[in-house]
């Protein structure tokens, strides 16, 4: 046979090949934004409760002294009764100063801070501090965020809305900003966005997907049932999402809020090499996660190489009409389920960042799926 034919025919199965991705691929898409849309649906029904729950607040900070004036200020802003939260600040081994500057603040009502200086036999890393913050809380409903955050003034107001009764798990969005006051139309939350929608559906199907500490709530009770950091306290991450994988069996109903009341604000800098090092560190928890999820990540990673070639083929080659309809399709499908989470967020300009993102997204996530294997990162 010869070699010309040998190229139509593997042009032809590729494309083939392509076709049938994408299908699997939009349908994957159609499930998840079915489940978001029903759990954002379902917080957005929630009527406001005549009384406030008590709330532990807890925080583990190291080397976070730049940040702890701002993170202070917004929680002092807090509208909630004094007497129904209290904020635990851990100190996780600094040596920025950031235990003296806490001892000495009293804006915050009810601020407890915790100079971690000790180890925590079985625990490492945040996770570690984490544990002291929880052993220390008073109450059963624990609101989670992180020093180099900014919390809203009615954040606790809308975790004792969503947390009814049955509800023992809540998250929600927070918007990344490289100063307090800089811009939110960023790449970098457009793919965010995109990872809250993956965890809304997640949470509402019961298969969880991936979480994010920085404005996460669950129940004592419902770490304790599920033993706690038992099994991932030896790594340095999965205080979010390793945690929400061992705990979903002992959860009765899990929330995600997309309230622009409840967003958190992080503020991550414009250090490139920590934000670097940050995506490794996640991509290296792969092995880590449920065969379900490994396969799907898999799958996903094998199509979006498809698709660059698929793309270079629609563009340096003579196309086809399966190959264009794929394309469309991709196309079509994933700016609607972009579009449509960023507007139940309140972040729909985050959308015209896409024509942007077709191309980026999928190399970075091909990226640091590589990158990540290799399991090797820094991290304070």
């Amino acid at each position: 046979m010869s070699l010309p034919i040998l190229s139509c025919l593997s042009k032809g199965m590729f494309t083939y090949i392509f076709g049938i991705y994408t299908l699997i691929y939009v349908a994957f898409l159609a499930w998840l934004e079915r489940g978001a849309f029903a759990i954002c649906k379902a917080e957005k029904a929630k009527p406001e409760p005549d009384s406030q729950q008590a709330i532990s607040i807890i925080i583990a900070a190291k080397n976070e002294l730049p940040h702890l004036p701002h993170l202070l200020y917004s929680l002092a802003a807090l509208r909630y009764p004094d007497s129904c939260y209290e904020v635990i600040i851990v100190n996780d081994h600094s040596s920025d100063g950031s235990a003296e500057y806490l001892f000495t603040q009293s804006i915050v009502p009810n601020l407890r801070v915790i100079d971690f200086t000790w180890t925590q036999v079985g625990l490492v890393g945040k996770k570690a501090a984490i544990q002291q913050g929880i052993n220390a809380a008073r109450y059963n409903i624990l609101a989670f965020t992180d020093a180099d955050c900014l919390v809203p003034p009615n954040w606790l107001k809308e975790i004792n809305r969503s947390m009814t009764e049955e509800t023992d798990y809540l998250l929600a969005y927070s918007v990344m900003q490289r100063t307090p006051t800089g811009s939110a139309f960023r790449l970098k939350n457009f793919e965010r966005g995109v990872y809250y929608a993956l965890a809304a559906a997640g949470l509402h199907y019961r298969i969880p997907f991936t979480s994010s500490a920085c404005n996460m709530v669950y129940r004592k009770s419902v770490f304790e049932a599920s033993s706690g950091f038992d099994g991932i306290g030896h790594l340095l991450s999965g205080d979010d999402d390793l945690l929400l994988m061992k705990m979903m069996p002992n959860i009765r109903k899990a929330a995600f809020n997309p309230s622009l009341r409840m967003q958190v604000c992080s503020i991550d800098g414009t250090d490139a090499a920590k934000h670097h090092q940050t995506n490794i560190r996640r991509a290296s928890k792969f092995l880590l996660h449920p065969w379900w999820l490994q396969l799907t990540s898999a799958l996903i990673f094998v199509y979006f190489c498809l698709f660059y070639w698929g793309l270079f083929s629609a563009v340096f080659v003579k196309p086809n009409s399966i190959l264009v309809l794929s394309l469309i399709m991709k196309t079509h499908t994933e700016f609607s389920f972009c579009i449509h989470h960023f507007r139940r967020i309140g972040q729909a300009k985050l959308g015209a960042l896409y024509p942007v993102q077709i191309l980026l997204f999928p190399a970075q996530f091909i990226f640091y799926a590589l990158r990540g294997t290799l399991g090797r990162y820094s991290w304070k």
